[in-house]
């Protein structure tokens, strides 16, 4: 596993497609002679079955002054880099496999997803099986696509080439690592479990039940839980580790320097832990849960060593293996917005400057060029399902901790990782009771990406039913669940 990659060119890319095409016929071959089990080592398991895995990262820090994501008091290019960018990607099977990137970035746009799937297709990853994600640091570089009300109008001319070189640039690296991964290969055994991390806090603070600002709700919702999925080699070493945790990546603030923020340190402390091994952090549903252990540089690398500390002693107790590569399922919801002003509302709108008045001049340019504003929202809904022992769901945008809450409800929560921010970023997914409280998510953020309109309620509905849709009945509820442990503060240290 190569910590670096350079872009590829056509040549080069050309050439790799060759190198995979032979390594799927030996990977293929060596996984058909050890089909039968290998000696476990994974604690409590006597055997496990070997799976294709293969992971690698890229290297995505900027190499010229560009604009970053994330807060929109910023105005100018950033002034320094506090850590390094990455790129972190891995695949898992043999002759159709599935693949995750991981992107150090505040959201990956649906131009972006669309843009690395046509490439990645000609490498031999479908785009239904592959899932995007971002770990929402907000100190990367601004992306074509991302929250585009943010810079509309304030950015120049030369700013926008920059943002659109470095786009250009992060999907060349992004498909460097898939590549490396695919090329990385080995059989391997998976596992995984899940654990509990408890930085994060409901950042929602409410009077009489309406939102007033943000700080510290600590009778809010919350997802505590850290699940963890490791490859380890013949030999029993880890060499691909990925955690997954719900709290927006925002410790470090809005000091405009770049750096990977808490999840930036999460990845090292992991490799640190297992010397051997690429590592992946993804987000939870936290779009309204926030560091609550103190800001700052050096609090984002405490809070990133303990959850560096907790894989280590999940991965040196009890773990479920996986037998297999996972089977791969999606699809797209219409998620309802609710009333969609006419022209002559975006006409006045227009006239008060700011990001209101830049919104509606994007609305007027819609209407202006024939189209029609959309009442409805096109979802990305994902999800890998391990056999019966773990689904992974995979859901667009900044998704609230209650779709986090209900889902482990309805489904077995033992057995279900949930991960937001992948694929597209159609802005904050608000809950029913998000959108009744009323505030930043619900509301105002909606100008930041360019929708119309607030989500109607029944957007929670629809969400829900296509994950059940998707996992279908095997990760139900069983009958007489205790409630996932992990959604209250102080979430209970109990397994």
């Amino acid at each position: 596993m190569t910590a670096f990659y350079s872009p590829l060119d056509s040549t080069r890319s050309r050439t790799l497609l060759f190198k995979i095409l032979l390594f799927k016929i030996v990977a293929i071959a060596l996984a058909m002679a050890c089909s039968g089990r290998i000696a476990g080592t994974a604690a409590g398991d006597d055997t496990q079955a070997l799976v294709l895995v293969g992971a690698a990262k890229t290297d995505v820090t900027p190499h010229e002054p560009v604009l970053l994501a994330g807060y929109s008091a910023r105005t100018g290019v950033f002034e320094g880099i506090d850590t390094k960018l990455w790129a972190r990607a891995m695949v898992i099977g043999a002759d159709s496999p599935v693949a995750i990137v991981v992107l150090d970035n505040c959201g990956v746009s649906r131009y972006v997803t669309s843009e690395l799937a046509k490439r990645l297709a000609e490498h031999g990853i479908a785009p239904d099986r592959l899932v995007v994600a971002a770990t929402h640091t907000h100190n990367a570089p601004n992306l074509i696509g991302y929250a585009p009300i943010v810079w509309a109008g304030r950015s120049t001319p030369e700013q926008d080439k920059g943002t659109a070189r470095y786009t250009a640039f992060a999907i060349e690296q992004m498909e460097a690592a898939v590549v490396a991964a695919l090329l990385a290969r080995e059989p391997m055994s998976l596992e995984w479990a899940q654990g509990r991390v408890s930085f994060g806090g409901n950042r929602r603070v409410l009077n009489d039940g309406k939102w007033t600002g943000f700080g510290f709700q600590q009778d809010g919702p919350v997802d505590h839980s850290l699940p963890v999925l490791a490859a380890r080699d013949a030999s029993g070493v880890v060499r691909a580790v990925w955690a997954n945790y719900a709290c927006h990546c925002t410790t470090v603030g809005s000091r405009n320097h770049v750096g990977g923020d808490w999840a930036g340190f999460a990845s090292e402390s992991m490799e640190k832990q297992f010397p051997e091994a690429v590592s992946l952090m993804t987000i939870g549903c936290g779009a309204d849960i926030g560091p609550q252990t103190g800001g700052g540089l050096e609090n984002a690398r405490t809070q990133g060593g303990t959850i560096g500390a907790e894989v280590r002693r999940l991965l040196a107790g009890e773990t479920t293996s996986l037998s297999s590569a996972p089977e791969a399922v999606s699809k797209r919801v219409q998620l309802p917005l609710a009333k969609v002003e006419k022209r002559d509302y975006w006409e006045e709108q227009a006239k008060l400057g700011g990001f209101h008045g830049q919104l509606a001049k994007a609305m007027l340019g819609r209407l202006d060029s024939g189209d029609s504003l959309a009442s409805e929202v096109d979802y990305p809904v994902s999800a890998w399902m391990f056999d019966n022992d773990l689904a992974m769901v995979f859901l667009g945008g900044e998704v609230v901790v209650d779709y986090s809450v209900r889902l482990n409800r309805e489904l077995d929560w033992s057995r279900l990782w949930i991960t937001g921010w992948t694929n597209e970023m159609p802005g904050y997914i608000p809950s029913r009771r998000v959108l009744e409280e009323g505030g930043y998510e619900p509301d105002f953020s909606q100008v930041y990406y360019e929708q119309p309109a607030r989500y109607a309620p029944e957007l929670e509905g629809k969400l829900v039913g296509a994950v059940h849709d998707l996992l279908g009945k095997r990760f139900a509820a069983k009958p007489g669940q205790k409630p996932a442990p992990f959604h209250r503060i102080p979430s209970d240290p109990t397994r």
